[in-house]
């Protein structure tokens, strides 16, 4: 079955302590209800560091990508569908991406 990874991006902002408890326990309970779809429950990611040919940089930005939870679906509309019911969706972004095999 094809993997997908779902990428956990931005970092959420909540009011209050409160509300970010809340919205990690609707994550969890999310989460455990997808069963055997989940291969890896989660990834989480600090600052990144980006290197290139010309230069380093540890520069903020509020787009990074904060985590990736890997789950396996059908196809690209089932692992969206999957991705909607995500509590993380009503305070930052996920992006969804098939993960292939490098065959080498």
């Amino acid at each position: 079955m094809p993997q997908f990874g779902l990428l956990y991006v931005g970092e959420p902002q909540f009011s209050s302590p409160e509300e970010g408890q809340a919205n990690y326990q609707q994550y969890m309970a999310w989460l455990n209800g997808l069963g055997d779809a989940v291969v890896n429950r989660g990834i989480p990611m600090g600052p990144p560091t980006r290197v290139t040919a010309e230069s380093v940089s540890s520069e903020e930005r509020a787009d990074r990508l904060t985590g990736l939870t890997i789950i396996e679906a059908d196809d690209m509309d089932a692992a969206i569908a999957i991705a909607k019911r995500c509590p993380y969706i009503d305070v930052a972004a996920l992006d969804v991406v098939e993960i292939f095999e490098m065959n080498m």
